[in-house]
């Protein structure tokens, strides 16, 4: 049998009635303390709290390699080139799907055959032009950490990070990332190294990938990886994540070396090639720098 449930102004007058009337002269209880001290403009209007500063500021950025200002009016052949590729890389993106969490399809890795060829370089200016786009949130992921990578170039280096997510993938995602002055852009460092710490496996490095797209599943996560040809973890990576972007210096990087990174890399569903350093005359039409920045 259902009880029926007294409606609550009932319920609250039965408590008044069983405390009983206030002694003579007894004031009211106050009110919560804690509401009153509630800061208040000169209107009257509770004062909002005010956001922290971003852990990564714009100039932080641009000294990182940051190429272009999100916010300007004008759109430079640099910004249409990873418009070009930003698109490119969204198509080959599956939709989230919450049937499919850890999968980290939505993980773009961004390599290279050799150190050196500006992998960091497009990385870094891929993200910030998803993330300018609105249409997804962006983690920036540095799985390098070499010396020169992205966690030092933007002053992260004492940081906790990718570091701490490999040694122990249940702990909290969002204590480990750094907010940065684009919307929509954050950034997981590499970590300090603590003593007698071994670096990651490739193993414990797809381990905390598989926790980051749990965590963030609306999320495209850009990792700069280290050189495939250099590096055990691209390899490791490669099969977990949706796409591979592999950064080709123009004019530098031997024919042989990209087709053996690709052999390596070939777990990944999808490999595109990305032609950096590309030297254009003033004649060349954009649709020609497109073709041989998206590759």
């Amino acid at each position: 049998m259902t009880g029926m449930i007294a409606p609550r102004s009932h319920l609250a007058e039965r408590a008044v009635a069983a405390m009983g009337p206030l002694r003579g002269g007894e004031a009211a209880p106050p009110a919560d303390p804690v509401l009153r001290e509630v800061p208040r403009n000169a209107e009257g209007f509770a004062t909002p709290p005010v956001a922290p500063p971003p852990a990564v500021g714009l100039e932080a950025l641009r000294a990182a390699g940051l190429a272009f200002t999100p916010q300007a009016e004008t759109r430079p052949r640099l910004v249409e080139e990873l418009t070009l590729i930003q698109h490119q890389v969204l198509r080959a993106m599956p939709p989230p799907d919450p049937a499919r969490q850890g999968s980290a399809r939505q993980a773009v890795m961004v390599t290279s055959a050799r150190p050196e060829e500006g992998k960091s370089f497009i990385a870094l200016n891929l993200a910030a032009s998803l993330a300018a786009a609105g249409d997804r949130p962006v983690l920036l992921v540095d799985v390098d950490g070499g010396a020169g990578a992205l966690t030092s170039r933007l002053g992260l280096a004492p940081a906790m990070g990718l570091r701490a997510l490999a040694q122990d993938p249940s702990q909290p995602v969002a204590l480990l990332v750094c907010s940065t002055a684009i919307p929509g852009l954050a950034v997981l460092p590499h970590g300090a190294r603590q003593p007698g710490q071994a670096a990651p496996s490739g193993a414990a490095l797809v381990a905390a990938l598989r926790a980051l797209a749990v965590a963030l599943p609306r999320h495209v996560l850009v990792l700069d990886t280290p050189a495939a040809l250099a590096s055990s973890d691209a390899p490791a990576l490669a099969a977990t994540v949706g796409q591979v972007l592999l950064v080709v210096q123009a004019e530098a990087t031997p024919r042989d070396a990209v087709e053996a990174a690709l052999d390596v890399l070939e777990a990944c569903p999808v490999l595109q090639l990305v032609l950096n350093r590309s030297r254009l005359s003033s004649d060349d039409s954009f649709g020609d720098a497109a073709a041989c920045a998206d590759g």
